[in-house]
């Protein structure tokens, strides 16, 4: 059985729910359009989904070529604007590693504020700066995700949770952990897997509405050790191009 894309997903802005796509430009600082804007407090600190999770609940919609993001939040208010970049600033990641952008300033940022009962404001970040955790692709298989089900009820969780770049189908379950150090293909893209990534309490929480309703973690350590909460893994891009759903992926372990 070939070993092929099964899914595709972007965060246009971080913390805020994902976007299934068929297909996504990788380029050397990542997937285009991925995590391009970041939501910051008043004191520029990084607003994160485990102690923000009502992020979970806003849908955004980033038009790149026409230069408009949306905002669609719960209560069924939708803003949108044109941006234009306003104050630089710079903002860091949890492991303290520094990003530079500007403040989107105008309704967005009045609208997050508002959702969120405290001043906020909208952060792009410059291209050149990561807007993922570690590494600018992460993978998983659709058979990792079935390995999970019996630790759950017999029911496989919902590959959002994991908030990962590609998902693949094909492969038997963990497949993906064995790849470290190896080169995957898949499309025009060339990838290195560097390790598996380990997983918090974000993956417990509900991808649309922030709940924590399923035990990700405990059921990972009934599965894999109370050593190992990975799942699914990081890569760094060596060739960039284009991924799409369908497209074939070769790693040594699926010739």
């Amino acid at each position: 059985m070939p070993v092929t894309v099964s899914e595709l997903a972007v965060a246009p802005v971080k913390g805020m729910r994902l976007q299934c796509t068929s297909e996504v430009e990788l380029g050397r600082h990542g997937v285009t359009g991925d995590r391009d804007f970041l939501v910051v407090g008043a004191d520029g600190k990084l607003l994160l989904t485990g102690r923000t999770p009502e992020l979970l609940q806003i849908e955004p919609a980033w038009d790149r070529v026409q230069n408009v993001l949306t905002l669609s939040f719960p209560d069924g208010d939708v803003v949108q604007d044109m941006l234009e970049p306003g104050a630089p600033a710079t903002t860091r990641m949890y492991d303290g590693r520094e990003i530079v952008g500007w403040i989107i300033p105008g309704p967005l940022g009045t609208a997050l504020s508002g959702y969120l009962g405290r001043p906020v404001h909208l952060f792009k970040r410059a291209p050149e700066h990561l807007g993922g955790d570690d590494e600018p692709v992460t993978l998983m298989s659709q058979a990792s995700l079935q390995a999970l089900a019996p630790e759950l009820n017999g029911t496989a969780p919902d590959s959002r949770r994991f908030r990962m770049t590609i998902t693949i189908t094909g492969t038997d379950a963990w497949a993906e952990h064995a790849w470290r150090g190896e080169r995957v293909s898949i499309g025009d893209v060339m990838l290195r897997v560097i390790a598996p990534v380990p997983r918090c309490v974000v993956t417990t929480r509900n991808p649309d509405s922030g709940a924590t309703d399923a035990r990700i973690l405990h059921a990972l350590a009934r599965l894999r050790g109370k050593d190992d909460i990975t799942f699914g893994v990081w890569c760094e891009i060596l060739r960039p191009g284009r991924v799409r759903v369908g497209d074939l992926v070769i790693a040594p372990s699926c010739i």
